[in-house]
């Protein structure tokens, strides 16, 4: 059995020629003959009917096969393809993620540093307005001071 013939094929029944030894031409027969010649000649020709189909059969199932192993090829070559680009998503996915998590880090890092300058600027803000009222009253003390003794000086 060759190994590139369908099983299905096997299975088929086939028609044979007929294989009698009797020549197709008689000479000299009469009518009778003639259509046993006939009758050999459409026998001949169903079998090779028969047998061209059966040469199409098995060209059809190598031509499918080729087809079929183009395809698992083209398959393939997608589905590769189709896990290239997974695995680079994935791969941003996962370079975004931690992107995204660092500037959460370095955000709340941030605020953590505006909340502590806020309020030492706070502390600084009411240092400074305490040291106007002191510089304010030690301004009003000196004038007071500076009016009493030019009242004293005068007489």
């Amino acid at each position: 059995m060759r190994p590139n013939v369908d099983a299905s094929l096997l299975k088929k029944p086939r028609q044979r020629a007929n294989t009698d030894k009797q020549s197709l031409v008689v000479r000299g027969a009469g009518e009778g003959s003639q259509s046993e010649i006939l009758d050999k000649l459409t026998q001949m020709e169903s079998s090779l009917a028969s047998v061209e189909e059966e040469l199409k059969a098995v060209k059809r199932s190598a031509e499918t096969r080729r087809i079929d192993m183009r395809t698992v090829v083209a398959l393939a070559a997608i589905a590769l393809s189709i896990a290239g680009y997974v695995i680079q998503d994935a791969r941003n996915t996962s370079r975004q993620d931690a992107e995204i998590e660092m500037t959460k880090a370095r955000v709340t890092n941030l605020e953590r540093i505006a909340s502590s300058n806020t309020e030492a600027r706070i502390r600084t803000e009411v240092e400074l307005k305490g040291l106007r009222e002191g510089q304010e009253e030690i301004k009003r003390l000196l004038q007071q001071h500076d009016s009493r003794t030019r009242v004293q000086r005068v007489p």
